[in-house]
């Protein structure tokens, strides 16, 4: 499964899930400090079927 983590969740969350084998894309990492706007806009690149 793929995720978007937002930078409110504990970057312990996104080492738990991708040790856990799933696919996360975290906006700390791709975006620090991104509006919200931004981060919409990472979620549908991340994901066209959005």
């Amino acid at each position: 499964m793929r995720f978007l983590a937002d930078e409110s969740c504990d970057f312990a969350v996104v080492r738990v899930l991708r040790g856990a084998g799933h696919d996360v894309a975290a906006v700390r990492e791709l975006s620090r400090g991104a509006a919200d706007d931004v981060v919409i806009e990472i979620a549908v690149r991340e994901n066209p079927s959005f």
